[in-house]
């Protein structure tokens, strides 16, 4: 796939992601840079496994980085 496609559907994918992120009571009291720089990541890794779809992705990106932000609170 063009990356300037795989671009534009991680950019929609983020931004349906960071409405609900920024809002979310588990996630909000973090670092907007931290969260910004993890839910870019997953949105990567998941459009290089081959998600297209951007709620898919966006869903998906944010039940990783709660998992993510659990463990590393319980720690």
């Amino acid at each position: 796939m063009d990356q300037q496609i795989q671009d534009a559907i991680v950019s929609v994918a983020f931004d349906k992601a960071w409405r609900f992120v920024e809002t979310d009571p588990l996630l909000a009291h973090n670092r907007k840079t931290v969260l910004h720089s993890r839910l870019c990541t997953l949105l990567e890794s998941s459009i290089k496994n081959g998600e297209r779809n951007t709620l898919n992705l966006a869903n998906e990106a944010i039940r990783s980085l709660r998992a993510e932000l659990a463990r590393s609170t319980e720690q």
